[in-house]
């Protein structure tokens, strides 16, 4: 027998699927997904993100990795740098487009929960 929060789950994932073959939808690997994902934590909890922390997150990938990748996401719009006043230390903060793909995604659940 199924659960609620198993079909909850599946409705969700399925509403993912659709959502990421729009044309508007923006094409993201799971590494590329998760930097988008720490961006984003970081910046709804108001903690400043350096690009220098980013690239030490042993839990995406390593460090060349995360640096190569790092790229695709601004090259997508989803994330922008800015630098401090003297310019040695330079942040990650999420776009307008970022918080478009987060709202999509919450659309999402908020639809796969509320079909019952």
């Amino acid at each position: 027998m199924k659960s609620h929060f198993e079909e909850t789950f599946f409705r969700f994932q399925r509403l993912v699927m659709v959502a990421k073959q729009l044309p508007s939808f923006p094409r993201l690997d799971a590494i590329e997904e998760k930097l988008l994902l720490i961006v984003g934590f970081a910046y709804q909890n108001k903690t400043p993100l350096l690009v220098g922390e980013l690239l030490f997150k042993p839990e995406v990938a390593s460090q060349a990795t995360i640096h190569g990748r790092l790229a695709m996401p601004h090259g997508k719009q989803l994330i922008k740098w800015y630098s401090d006043i003297d310019g040695r230390k330079k942040y990650v903060i999420p776009t307008a487009k970022a918080s478009a793909y987060f709202s999509q995604i919450g659309e999402c659940v908020s639809r796969a929960a509320a079909e019952k």
